[in-house]
């Protein structure tokens, strides 16, 4: 009987040591679980707006005109000054025309020398009614020398006329590259003046085909300026090029301009570098958790949702938009809801 009660007490203990070892494995495995699941990453299902934008660099760009005088000579005035607002028409800048006027009356005397002579020529074969070859190669030149005579006399006008360098349009006067007792050249590549319009500031940008098929014009957009990092300025689309612009390696680009609304209040100058945004496609207010937090099996999309114990539940859900970085959830989910990410 003493044997009969040792082995039940033998068996009570490993019974006791058996449930001591399940309770602390289960123990451990809970507070292992708890554990993993404090150290997950998790995010909040947020409402926000989604979009797919890209955006096209580019810069700031005046009208300007560049006016030229059209014949060479010695400058004998610069009518204006830098900063100076001009009209359409305006004379700028006179070069010397002594040397056009003597040219001038140098052709008006030779060309009615040229004149009187034809004159006399024609009234004797008329006289005569008699024209030998000989004599047809005495009108033919003095015909020649007439025409000459007179496109001599039209030069010498047009180099008198073209003396004076005209604004081709409303402006200000931005640069002034001649002084007067300087000389002008036609060879000369650089601008005599420049005129710029203030009130005319674009932006400019080149697109590549795949962005530019998704532009068009009187299409809102957004200016970012590397001078106001901070702001985004609204602007509308006028125009997109059909034509290509290729550049040295032979890739296509098509220009791209934009106007900026209500820039009056703003202090923006020409040259200035940014960059023109697009939005490809937007949803507003609307549930929206990371992509990292999704969990796709056999065809079902689920999500782990952080219970207020720290339990892990997973959850069937529906998604829709996404702009690549957050997806929006239309059923599975509330607002406020937490849920793991990066499973």
């Amino acid at each position: 009987m003493f044997l009969h009660k040792k082995k039940s007490l033998i068996f009570l203990v490993v019974v006791f040591i058996v449930i001591g070892s399940l309770g602390l494995f289960f123990y451990q495995r809970n507070a292992a679980s708890a554990k993993d699941a404090a150290a997950q990453k998790t995010a909040k299902v947020i409402k926000t707006d989604l979009k797919i934008a890209f955006s096209i660099d580019g810069k700031l760009v005046i009208d300007s005109y560049e006016p030229n005088f059209s014949v060479s000579g010695k400058i004998a005035k610069v009518l204006v000054k830098e900063g100076d607002v001009v009209k359409k028409g305006q004379w700028l800048a006179l070069l010397d025309t002594q040397e056009a006027q003597k040219d001038l009356e140098k052709s008006l005397l030779d060309y009615s020398k040229e004149r009187n002579d034809f004159d006399q020529d024609t009234q004797v074969t008329y006289a005569d009614k008699v024209i030998t070859d000989t004599f047809k190669r005495i009108l033919e030149k003095n015909q020649w020398d007439l025409s000459r005579a007179v496109l001599d006399v039209e030069l010498s006008n047009l180099a008198i006329q073209q003396s004076k360098l005209i604004s081709p349009a409303e402006g200000v006067v931005a640069v002034i590259n001649i002084k007067a007792g300087g000389y002008a050249s036609t060879q000369n590549q650089t601008a005599a003046i420049t005129i710029v319009q203030p009130d005319s500031l674009q932006f400019i940008a080149y697109a590549e085909e795949d962005d530019v098929l998704r532009i068009t014009e009187e299409q809102s957009t957004n200016i970012v300026l590397q001078a106001y990092t901070k702001d985004q300025f609204p602007a509308k689309v006028v125009f997109v090029s059909p034509q290509a612009t290729l550049d040295a390696n032979g890739i296509a680009s098509y220009k791209v301009a934009a106007d900026i609304e209500n820039q009056k209040n703003l202090k923006l100058i020409d040259g200035m570098e940014g960059s023109l945004s697009f939005v490809a496609k937007e949803v507003k207010n609307v549930l929206a958790i990371p992509n990292k937090s999704i969990i796709r099996e056999n065809n079902q999309t689920y999500v782990l949702v952080k219970k207020e114990n720290a339990e892990l539940v997973k959850t069937a859900i529906q998604t829709a938009f996404t702009d690549g970085k957050n997806v929006e959830v239309t059923s599975g989910l509330e607002l406020g809801q937490e849920v793991v990410v990066g499973n």
